[in-house]
């Protein structure tokens, strides 16, 4: 079977992490990096659509290409790279400070993915989290050249116009929001009900809902399933969700059996928690930089 042709669309980020009792770390980040290399661990032929700053750590693109992952389509930009700087609270808690960042917002308009001119070769797109009207334009470009698109998204992005992203969705082969991001668009639903109005609109929905797993409802189900966390050891949980994203693509692209594929895609985010930053997914950096 001819492996399924990836093309991950989003941001890569210098990652500042800190989990409960651990020394803070620096180390490659962003949603392209760990969807990328849960469509790679799932069995795909990966490449990534990204723009970088002058800043961005001249080793680390290097690694993602030994792994196989084609990193040709990663532009440098003027300027800084983004950077984030998450917290993992002892009690299950995640913190982001960066979203308050103005700079961490210029950043994003200025590093915003080049939205995939040339789709040839490609059987399946991975949106990663962006601003709607990126996705909007990459999911345009998507259609024409007949091309699915596996959408994730932030709360950062939805709470700026949730009425936009409810009518891009319909148009998504599947949609993998948090349940955090559920409650922003659908606010007058609980978790479950929101799933299940979102299916309605055409689309497969992979709810995901951190340590307790996920909901999986096919397109214009009345039903779903409520897929369990797999058991992993679990070191940094940075990246669980976006891995399963990417893995989800690759399994569904190559089957078209979704829930089969959300089953499959959560065992490969498990993965991702089991190591510090993308450790876990088989990305090893010889030094991270440690930070006070």
């Amino acid at each position: 079977m001819r492996q399924a042709r990836v093309r991950v669309v989003g941001y890569l980020s210098i990652d500042t992490l800190q989990v409960e009792g651990t020394v803070s770390q620096r180390v490659p980040g962003g949603a392209a990096l760990y969807a990328a290399l849960g469509a790679r661990l799932a069995g795909g032929d990966v490449s990534v659509e990204a723009c970088v700053g002058d800043d961005y750590p001249p080793q680390w693109l290097p690694a993602l290409d030994a792994l196989g992952i084609d990193v040709s389509r990663v532009q440098q930009r003027t300027g800084l790279t983004r950077r984030a700087t998450l917290r993992h609270h002892g009690d299950g808690r995640r913190t982001s400070s960066h979203f308050r960042d103005a700079l961490w917002w210029e950043r994003t308009r200025e590093l915003a993915p080049v939205t995939a001119h040339d789709l040839s070769h490609t059987d399946i797109v991975v949106a990663c989290p962006m601003p709607i009207d990126t996705l909007s334009t990459l999911m345009a470009r998507a259609a024409d050249a007949g091309v699915p698109v596996v959408a994730d998204t932030s709360e950062a992005f939805v709470s700026g116009d949730p009425q936009w992203m409810m009518k891009l969705i319909g148009r998504l082969a599947i949609f993998a929001p948090s349940r955090e991001e559920t409650r922003q668009l659908l606010p007058k639903h609980d978790d479950d009900a929101a799933a299940t109005c979102l299916a309605g609109r055409g689309v497969h929905i992979l709810q995901k809902r951190g340590a307790q797993g996920a909901m999986a409802i096919a397109a214009h189900a009345v039903q779903g399933a409520c897929i369990p966390a797999p058991p992993a050891a679990v070191v940094d949980p940075t990246g669980a969700g976006d891995a399963t994203v990417g893995a989800l693509a690759t399994h569904w692209s190559t089957n078209r059996d979704f829930l089969a594929a959300a089953r499959a895609a959560l065992a490969i985010g498990a993965l991702a928690t089991t190591g510090t930053g993308p450790a876990g997914l088989g990305l090893v950096i010889d030094s991270p930089t440690q930070l006070p």
